[in-house]
C-alpha cells in the first residue's frame, strides 16, 4: 500500500490525496512496528470497545498498567529532585524530617 500511494510514484492529478494516505500509513506503520505504542493502541481500542458499565479484563489491565507506569514515574522523578537539589535544599530537608520526627 505504501508504494501505491507513496506521493512520487502516485498519478500527478492525486498526489495531495495520495499524500495525505501516505502519511496515515506511516503513522499506522510506526504505531503497530513498535511494541510500546502497539500496546498502547490495543489499550485504547480495547477500551472503546467496551463501553458501559461492563469493560474486559483486558481494558482494566491495560488502565492499570498506566496508572502503575505513572505512579513509578513520579516516583523517579521525586527522586531525582530529591538528589539533583542544592546543599542547601537538601539541609532544609533534613531538618525539616528532623523536627518532624521530634
Amino acid at each position: 500500500m505504501a508504494r501505491q500511494y507513496h506521493p512520487d510514484v502516485c498519478d500527478p492529478s492525486k498526489k495531495e490525496e495520495s499524500t495525505k494516505m501516505f502519511v496515515r500509513l506511516h503513522a499506522a506503520y510506526k504505531t503497530l512496528s513498535d511494541p510500546v505504542l502497539r500496546e498502547e493502541y490495543d489499550c485504547k481500542l480495547s477500551s472503546r470497545n467496551s463501553q458501559g458499565a461492563f469493560r474486559s479484563d483486558f481494558a482494566y489491565q491495560c488502565s492499570r498498567k498506566k496508572w502503575q507506569e505513572q505512579i513509578h514515574e513520579l516516583k523517579r522523578r521525586s527522586n531525582m529532585t530529591q538528589k539533583e537539589a542544592s546543599w542547601g535544599s537538601r539541609m532544609r530537608a533534613k531538618n525539616n524530617s528532623q523536627t518532624k520526627d521530634s
